[in-house]
C-alpha cells in the first residue's frame, strides 16, 4: 500500500526551561502550536524487511529520524515490513520549527495503521520520545502544552486563532550549542509561560550573533506577541487579522531578501493523510 501524508511545522509561542534533568536532558514548559507549514512525506508499505528513506535535505548525515521511526515502530511490534519513504522537505531544518521530528511522527503514526495491529496511545507516545524530545507532541498536533522533557502533553482548549508570519534567517542553530549556553549563562525560570517569551532567545543571540537584526525586525513588526521558536533560528509575530501578516510578512521580505519569509495558519494536526484529506 502507498499513502501520502504531510507532517506539519509547530511554533514554540511559549518556552520556559525549568533546569537540567538528571537524565541530561531539559526541563521544559512550552505552549507549542503546530501551522500550516508541511513536509511531505510518501509511505510504500510491502512484505519484507528493508526500511529506505529518500530526503532531498542537502547535507544529511546518517539515518534521519524518519528512518529512524519506521526501525523503531516495526521492532515494537515485532515484525518486518519493506518501507519506502520518500520526504519531501518545505520545513526549513535547523530552524526550531521541528521539521525533522514531525516527518518521524507523521511515519510512526501512518505506519502505525498499515501494519496491524495498532499500538496502544502510550506504547505509541513512548516509542516517540524514545526517537526525539519533540517527537509526541506531532501525534497530537494543534495547540499543546508541552512539559517535562517533551513527554508531558496537555491539549490546550481552544486552537490558536493567530495568523504567524515567520521570519526564517539563512543561519543554522545548533540546540546542543544553545542550551550549552544557556547553561552558562542563565538559570532555571520558574515564572509561568508567556505567549512569545522563549528562555533560550538569548542564549541563541549569544552564540549565533547574526540573528540580532532578524530578532529586532520580528519585534517590531506590529505584532500581539512575537518570539523564536524553539531553539532558533526561526521568528514569528502573531497577528489577529490575516491581511495585517501578510503586510508584516511582505516589509520583512523587502528587508530581508536573503531570508525566508511565510506566512501560517494555526493547524490540528500534526500528520494527516492527503488523499483522504482527514486525520486518521
Amino acid at each position: 500500500m502507498t499513502v501520502e501524508v504531510r507532517a506539519y511545522a509547530k511554533l514554540n509561542l511559549a518556552l520556559r526551561v525549568r533546569g537540567r534533568r538528571a537524565d541530561g536532558y531539559h526541563e521544559i514548559d512550552s505552549i507549542v502550536q503546530t501551522i500550516d507549514l508541511a513536509d511531505g512525506l510518501r509511505l510504500r508499505v510491502a512484505e519484507g524487511d528493508a526500511v529506505q528513506v529518500s530526503n532531498d535535505l542537502i547535507g544529511l548525515q546518517g539515518p534521519d529520524l524518519a528512518e529512524r521511526a519506521a526501525s523503531a515502530l516495526l521492532a515494537a511490534k515485532e515484525t518486518t515490513r519493506d518501507v519506502e519513504i520518500e520526504v519531501t522537505k518545505r520545513i526549513p531544518a535547523g530552524a526550531g520549527l521541528g521539521g525533522g521530528s514531525s516527518d518521524a511522527a507523521a511515519v510512526l503514526h501512518h505506519l502505525d495503521l498499515a501494519v496491524p495491529p495498532r499500538l496502544p496511545r502510550d506504547r505509541l507516545l513512548a516509542v516517540a520520545a524514545g526517537i526525539g524530545s519533540d517527537v509526541p507532541l506531532f501525534l497530537v498536533g494543534g495547540c499543546v502544552r508541552v512539559r517535562g522533557r517533551g513527554e508531558r502533553l496537555n491539549v490546550c482548549p481552544q486552537l490558536r486563532t493567530e495568523t504567524f508570519a515567520l521570519l526564517v534567517p539563512p543561519v543554522h542553530c545548533s540546540t546542543a550549542s544553545v542550551y550549552a549556553a544557556w547553561r552558562d549563562h542563565a538559570a532555571p525560570n520558574d515564572q509561568p509561560c508567556v505567549l512569545g517569551e522563549n528562555d533560550l532567545l538569548y542564549p541563541a543571540l549569544a552564540t549565533h550573533p547574526a540573528l540580532l537584526p532578524y530578532h529586532q525586525a520580528i519585534r517590531g513588526s506590529g505584532g500581539t506577541f512575537a518570539g523564536m521558536s524553539g531553539s532558533g533560528a526561526a521568528f514569528y509575530a502573531a497577528f489577529s487579522e490575516p491581511a495585517a501578516a501578510h503586510r508584516a510578512a511582505a516589509a520583512l521580505a523587502r528587508s530581508f531578501p536573503e531570508a525566508q519569509v511565510l506566512v501560517c495558519r494555526p493547524t490540528p494536526w500534526g500528520t494527516r493523510r492527503v488523499d483522504t484529506g482527514g486525520r486518521t
